[in-house]
């Protein structure tokens, strides 16, 4: 149904009084003068009337009060006035007793079997008996729509509530259960008891769903604050709700049955529907490469054939080798014989020749021989000849010698003098002693100023860090001084006020925005910062509308243009820098063009919108263009003012997604099954803009920013101050630094001057001694250069001596040198002879010689083939083998013969090498007149055939589950569907008595939602109206107020509140005689009808409630009409509540606690008739909720203390 354009607001406990308040009439008003005057004439005619009263029960308050001075304010009393007396119902409320819960301080309630009228004024309590059933059955006050917590219904003031609830008893039981549940403040805690023994909540809730009561139903428990929902609930849900009220668990049970079955049924056909074009998909991809594949399988034949061919390359070469070495073998022999032929023909002159030969190489041996010794003799002259030179070096030397030793001594007298000169001037030196130093004061001096030194550096390196700790403060604190002051001056900018928002609504994304702006070089393209700081309002007054139809996170929405730049911002952003509240979009629409309104200009215009939202924004185009796909402005109207009721319809049925009507904004949902009944309405108001809005500069924030600068300077001039006296510090300390060093090198080169000094001094004795000995090596030398001179002439002679004989011995040698060189001269004229000889007779014999030289090459060459061949057939003979073994066992294992027919073939006919490689030339061009595809087509076409056959038993699998599925719905839809269409029909026969009574029409009808699978649209399952959607089953009830209108869906648009009242109230009615439920509370559901709609509906809710057989009834309600209709059977319990209420208990005269007064109602019936309000309305009204006649003697009073 679609929903009302405004919802009706909650109502908390404490309002309920001032909500209702306008819609109580003057004369029923608590603290109305003319109804207190009332009250006192009551109270007058109770007191005389009190001895004269008929004998009936009286129940006093359980709690003492305090007198009637003290009695507190909101007092109450309830009477309960029964026509008749029936039987309740198994589960039915006998009675009900609260204590400190809500309004009451103590009541009890005893409702009548049937209809139970609950009247009284607004905030008097009425509600609080409809809260006090739901909690005391045990559910929790969520269901009522008010409270969270059930402590917020103990009366202020009070530590705790209780309730106590008494059921009727089922026929198996002898007494009726009493429920009770105290609820304690302490701890939020609630304790339950079950006839008087300790129970839980689960326990009370199982006795309740024994006796089918469902309060979580809102077909049998319809709270005030709940009629709303009830009215905007959907068919779908009536149809649930109904089914729980009506049919039991069983029905439901089915229902869900069915929407299982279905969905996992719709599940396996859209499985089913993809895996067969799938198959066929395969199947017709598998046609198309079948001759593809057949080319290919081809083509792996002969590719397989040439492979063999390849292969058997070692068998042709073994069969070519064999074939050579049995020919070279047979060759070779005939060879030989006719070399032996041809040396036996020739063996005489071959003789004359061989001896010739031989004189020759005896002749050309003793050559040899001779010239060898000659060379030998030759060789021995080279030594004799080296000694000769040697010799004649050495005579050469000893002259040089000699010659050098007279020229040397020339120098050592002027040596002489030279070092006695030196010894001379050491010796002067010696006699001049310096101070002796004292090493150790120096150092003990140097070593004290080192430690001064350093004690220097440690101090001035104290005052560095402390400088680099004040210079970092410096810095860090002008940086702050700078942020401020840039905060200071973005605060007077629009675009620095809009960030100054976006800081404070998302931390992080203000962050991620001041990042972006300084590494704006990281991205491809413009990255977009957030709404609120992009765009802007060009209509400042649509600022509340325009901000109230985007959410939170559409104002800080950061949006990239294209995917790699989202991802950067993705990686940046949230796993680098750790921003998760952050929000980013990617849009790369560069204009507004596919954002266009969804009606014209002219449609616009009747239906009474002036703009779109979208036209109220400016900003870059991207931006926009993503607020318009997260939130649809081009599709939101704007009007300045509320639009009428026919306005709104017809904007509903348009692709307007939502429309702002003044400050109030309409968002639709819309579901295409259910037509132009399945359009809902959501209002709500604008809320109060805080983001596009022109506010003034933060004066408290810009107060703590120029302090906080102020503060900031003050401590930059302290660090600056406190920084130039360290300077200061450090620039004497490095002074003094300085001038400790130049004392320590001042110090070190007098210690090691002195050193010095004494070190050389000490040092003269030895160079003393030094020169000393120099002097007696030279006059030593002078002394020894005549025996050297002796010594030198001495070797002179003798290496005269060695030369002569050099020369006797070499002059000897050559004589018998001239000897050898006559033999060889001989021996070489013998071997031109022999050579001469030889030569003749080789002319002479040289065609018989060739002959046979030629015959035994050709010999050699034969047997050398025979042994090639033979081990290069050894070498392939092992190869064949396996070959051959390879052909055998593919012919065993695989049936294949072809490498045993290419075997066979290659051992008969294809011997050679050259014949196997033209058969394989001739495969290759078998092979490349298949070339092409795909290498592993022929695997793909295999796996594929695979699948194929998978795919065809799967789905003869998944057809058996179809057919399974199908028998399991048709047979619980065969059980469940009857039922349902038979309470329906009842529920309509009720629904369309009730409202032909009152002279309209209407109707109620399960709409079987049908599946628009074609697979499902079958003559077997019913075609288009198959009804296999059972979670889109729903009730559609179907109403007509006036004559000239049709039937027509009830929903928000087409009725009035009051009509989908009274619609509603007949809808619950109509399922009085047929539910289960014990009872049913209706709370104020008459709220919105004009008198003419309550009558009607009261007068129908009378019989139907007073008719034997209906379950118990609770109308709640705070208004009644005069002249209302009434029956017997009806029971009316009015409250009364006010400051001027008696108290339950009093004190007397005597101080002792009595019963208070009681408030009798029959008084008021009285006083009616005394006003006229009774005159001529027969025994069948109720004027303000109280028959006026014919009810004096049956005057039931409960006393109830406040």
């Amino acid at each position: 149904m679609m929903a009302p354009r405004a919802g009706r607001r909650s109502r908390t406990l404490e309002s309920d009084e001032e909500d209702s308040r306008p819609n109580t009439p003057s004369s029923t008003a608590p603290n109305d003068s003319k109804r207190q005057r009332r009250f006192e004439t009551l109270s007058r005619s109770s007191d005389d009337d009190d001895d004269a009263s008929p004998s009936r029960t009286s129940i006093p308050a359980t709690q003492p009060v305090s007198t009637m001075r003290q009695t507190q304010a909101n007092n109450t009393r309830v009477n309960g006035i029964t026509a008749s007396s029936g039987g309740h119902q198994p589960g039915a409320i006998v009675r009900v007793k609260l204590i400190n819960f809500v309004t009451y301080a103590s009541a009890e309630f005893f409702p009548g079997p049937n209809l139970n009228m609950v009247i009284g004024p607004n905030g008097t309590g009425k509600s609080t008996l409809v809260c006090a059933i739901c909690l005391g059955l045990g559910w929790p006050p969520s269901y009522l729509g008010r409270a969270k917590d059930a402590v917020e219904f103990i009366k202020h003031g009070c530590r705790e509530a209780t309730i106590e609830i008494e059921l009727q008893r089922s026929a198996s039981t002898r007494k009726n259960p009493v429920i009770m549940r105290v609820i304690k403040r302490e701890g939020s805690k609630s304790v339950y008891t079950l006839n008087g023994g300790p129970a839980t909540g689960k326990a009370v809730q199982a006795l309740a769903n024994s006796f089918n009561i469902q309060i979580d139903n809102l077909c049998q428990f319809l709270p005030q604050d709940n009629v709303v929902e009830f009215a905007q609930m959907s068919p779908i849900e009536l149809l649930v709700s109904t089914q729980r009220a009506v049919a039991g668990a069983d029905m439901a049970r089915m229902h869900e049955d069915l929407k299982k079955l279905r969905s996992a049924q719709s599940e396996a056909l859209n499985m089913n529907k993809a895996e067969q074009e799938r198959l066929a998909n395969l199947e017709n991809r598998q046609e198309m490469q079948r001759t593809e594949v057949e080319r290919m399988r081809e083509r792996a034949l002969v590719q397989r054939r040439l492979d063999w061919l390849q292969n058997c390359r070692p068998l042709a070469a073994y069969t070519e080798s064999r074939a050579k070495w049995q020919d070279s073998k047979e060759q070779s022999k005939v060879l030989t014989q006719e070399l032996k032929r041809l040396r036996n023909l020739s063996a005489p002159t071959m003789a004359e020749f061989n001896a010739k030969e031989t004189y020759e190489a005896e002749v050309r041996a003793f050559r040899d021989k001779c010239k060898k010794t000659f060379e030998l003799a030759e060789r021995r002259c080279a030594p004799a000849a080296k000694q000769i030179e040697d010799a004649q070096e050495a005579c050469k030397v000893g002259q040089n010698n000699i010659e050098a030793e007279k020229s040397s001594n020339s120098k050592n007298p002027g040596e002489m003098k030279r070092f006695e000169a030196k010894v001379a001037a050491l010796e002067r030196q010696k006699e001049q002693r310096p101070e002796e130093p004292d090493n150790r004061g120096m150092s003990d001096a140097i070593m004290t100023l080192k430690n001064q030194e350093r004690a220097l550096v440690e101090e001035k390196s104290g005052l560095d860090n402390r400088k680099k700790a004040l210079g970092a403060q410096g810095k860090q604190r002008n940086e702050r001084i700078k942020e401020c002051e840039a905060e200071l001056t973005a605060m007077e900018t629009e675009a620095g006020k809009q960030e100054t928002k976006l800081e404070k609504i998302s931390r992080d994304t203000f962050r991620a925005w001041e990042w972006i702006k300084a590494n704006r070089e990281e991205f491809s393209q413009h990255v977009y910062g957030p709404p609120i700081v992009e765009c802007s309002l060009k209509t400042p007054a649509m600022a509340d509308v325009i901000e109230t139809l985007l959410q939170e996170s559409d104002f800080k929405v950061i949006t990239a243009q294209n995917r790699e730049d989202f991802a950067k911002l993705q990686q940046k952003l949230t796993k680098e820098q750790g921003l998760h509240d952050i929000s980013i979009r990617m849009c790369s629409a560069e204009n507004l063009d596919q954002f266009r309104p969804p009606i014209s200009a002219e449609a616009m215009q009747r239906l009474g919108l002036h703009s779109w939202a979208l036209d109220h924004l400016e900003g870059p185009a991207t931006v926009l263009a993503t607020l318009c796909n997260e939130r649809s402005l081009h599709r939101c109207g704007i009007s300045p003012r509320e639009l009428s009721q026919q306005q709104h319809d017809e904007i509903a049925k348009s692709a307007v997604s939502s429309y702002a009507g003044g400050r109030k904004i309409y968002q639709f949902t819309r579901r295409a099954e259910y037509g132009s009944a399945g359009v809902s309405a959501r209002a709500r108001e604008a809320r109060p803009a805080s983001r596009w809005t022109d506010q003034p500069v933060d004066m408290g924030r810009k107060t703590a920013l120029e302090r906080e600068i102020s503060e900031l300077k003050g401590e930059t001039k302290m660090i600056h101050t406190e920084f130039e006296n360290l300077k200061n510090e450090i620039r004497e300390i490095e002074a003094r630094i300085l001038q400790s060093t130049d004392e320590q090198s001042r110090k070190r080169e007098e210690r090691d001057s002195r050193q010095a000094a004494w070190m050389a001094w000490k040092s003269l004795d030895a160079k003393i001694e030094q020169q000393q000995e120099n002097i007696a090596k030279l006059q030593q030398k002078m002394e020894g250069h005549r025996g050297r001179l002796e010594e030198l002439n001495t070797e002179m002679a003798k290496a005269l001596t060695d030369k002569t004989e050099a020369v006797v011995a070499f002059a000897s040698i050559v004589k018998e040198v001239k000897v050898k060189l006559t033999a060889l001269l001989e021996a070489e004229v013998m071997h031109v002879e022999a050579s001469s000889d030889l030569a003749v007779l080789t002319a002479q014999n040289q065609h018989i010689v060739q002959n046979i030289q030629q015959k035994a090459k050709e010999v050699d060459e034969v047997d050398q083939i025979v042994a090639t061949e033979k081990k290069r057939a050894t070498g392939l003979k092992e190869t064949c083998r396996k070959i051959q073994a390879e052909a055998e066992r593919l012919k065993e294992e695989e049936n294949e013969v072809g490498l045993a027919e290419i075997f066979e073939k290659i051992v008969q006919d294809l011997n050679s090498v050259e014949k196997l490689e033209g058969e394989i030339d001739a495969e290759k061009a078998k092979l490349e007149l298949t070339e092409g595809g795909s290498a592993g087509i022929i695997k793909e076409y295999e796996d594929r055939a695979k699948v194929i056959q998978k795919l065809r038993a799967k789905l003869q699998e998944d057809a058996q589950k179809q057919d399974d599925f199908k028998h399991s719905i048709r047979e619980i839809r065969s059980k469940w569907e009857p039922r349902l269409q038979e309470y329906i029909s009842r529920i309509n026969d009720a629904f369309s008595d009730s409202f032909a009574r009152i002279g309209c029409a209407g109707q109620v009808a399960v709409y079987k939602a049908p599946s628009e699978n074609s697979a499902d649209c079958t003559e077997e399952t019913g075609g288009v109206d198959n009804g296999l959607d059972f979670a889109n089953w729903a009730i559609h009830i179907s109403v007509k107020f006036r004559e000239t209108e049709p039937l027509s869906l009830l929903d928000s648009h087409r009725q009035s509140g009051g009509e989908r009242a009274v619609s509603t109230i007949f809808y619950l009615m109509a399922l009085q005689s047929l539910s289960r439920a014990p009872f049913r509370v209706v709370d104020e559901i008459n709220q919105g009808m004009d008198p003419r709609n309550e009558r009607m509906v009261h007068g129908r809710m009378v019989d139907i409630a007073a008719d034997d057989g209906g379950s118990q009834y609770f109308l709640i309600t705070p208004k009644l009409l005069s002249g209302l209709k009434y029956r017997r059977g009806m029971t009316v319990l009015c409250i009364v509540s006010g400051e001027n209420m008696p108290a339950a208990r009093e004190l007397d005269e005597e101080g002792r606690w009595v019963d208070g007064r009681k408030v009798d109602f029959r008084a008021f019936v009285r006083l009616a008739k005394d006003l006229g309000y009774a005159q001529g309305n027969g025994d069948r009204r109720v004027d303000s909720g109280v028959g006026m006649r014919g009810l004096g003697g049956a005057s039931q009073v409960t006393a109830v203390g406040a």
